[in-house]
């Protein structure tokens, strides 16, 4: 059993190697092979994750969607607003009509009229509303990129300028400002609703889901009652090199957690074994892991699509599971 990690598409070096101290491989989704970022296909040939599509779109047909979108964008300059809000809040290419909606509007230059009466495509608008977040989150990684490197050239400046009493009030005041942006606090729901579209097309499966990002596990946490805490691991060490004595820590994690997936859930279980301290290592991520009892992957993710449309029993699955498992792998360190 792998984790998958969750509601993301586009994985940066810095969430590449928290995954990587508690996990030997790592599965994430992918909407194309076409579209898939190079150090994400570099990671993959390294072993380090396991990039999987579950759903195979035709790319030719989401490039043009997308850049029909795009003309939308442009035509509705200033307008925007008061075109969503005419749509109830719904979310161009999430919801089920939007993306036929959309088009339709571009052809008649904003009229309601004539518009396509081609059947709606959840799966096709799940693909391109996680396309767009991928675009979203790799140009915002860029911009934060920025942001901070210019926060750290003026706190440099003002360190010259005031001394060194000045830069430690300015360094904690910059910690703060540089806080890990979190993607995830963006359209939190509407994330997890299309992940989920393109989750539940995945034969391989796991029974164990890992998010870097605060704002979705506490939305999930906090929509199922039933989920109960296993445990918190912290101290586990990031390395750049391979350690036999992590791999092999690694290894009895999985076992754990494979077992935790796929047994009838009692919560006096045995506590997870806690990872080997690496001398000289500074860095460690810690682990947050909660189970959904009596709940597999499948039934626990379908509440948080509007339509049970997902209907896959287990005959996928080389081993039958019974629960399903939520992580939250942060940086303490």
């Amino acid at each position: 059993m792998k984790p998958i990690y969750f509601p993301f598409t586009f994985i940066t070096k810095p969430v590449c190697q928290t995954l990587a101290a508690c996990f030997s491989q790592t599965a994430v989704y992918q909407i194309s092979s076409i579209k898939m970022p190079d150090e994400m296909q570099q990671w993959e040939k390294s072993g380090i994750l396991d990039i999987r599509i579950p759903v195979k779109y035709d790319g030719d047909k989401l490039d043009a969607i997308v850049k029909q979108y795009r003309s939308w964008a442009n035509l509705h300059q200033g307008s925007e607003i008061a075109f969503l809000k005419s749509r109830t809040d719904k979310i161009p290419f999430f919801d089920e009509n939007s993306t036929r909606q959309i088009t339709a509007d571009i052809k008649n230059k904003g009229g309601r009229q004539n518009r396509s009466q081609e059947k709606p495509d959840p799966l096709l608008n799940a693909g391109l509303f996680l396309h767009l977040a991928q675009e979203y989150d790799m140009q915002n990684l860029t911009l934060t990129e920025d942001l901070q490197s210019i926060e750290a050239m003026e706190q440099d400046f003002m360190k010259d300028l005031k001394g060194d009493n000045h830069a430690l009030d300015e360094e904690i005041a910059l910690e703060k400002t540089l806080e890990v942006h979190d993607p995830g606090h963006y359209m939190t729901k509407e994330r997890v609703h299309a992940w989920t579209r393109i989750m539940q097309r995945d034969q391989e499966g796991s029974g164990f889901f890992v998010t870097t990002s605060r704002s979705v596990f506490e939305t999930l946490i906090d929509s199922a009652p039933e989920a109960e805490l296993v445990g918190v691991l912290d101290a586990i060490p990031v390395v750049d090199h391979e350690v036999e004595v992590l791999e092999t820590w690694r290894d009895e994690l999985m076992k754990h957690l494979e077992m935790l997936a796929t047994v009838v859930w009692i919560a006096k279980t045995d506590p997870i074994i806690t990872a080997p301290e690496i001398p000289g290592c500074e860095t460690t991520v810690s682990l947050t892991l909660y189970i959904v009892p009596g709940n597999t992957p499948h039934e626990f993710f379908n509440r948080y699509v509007e339509h049970d449309v997902f209907n896959y029993k287990e005959k996928y699955r080389k081993v039958k599971l019974k629960n399903t498992l939520l992580g939250l792998i942060q940086k303490s360190s």
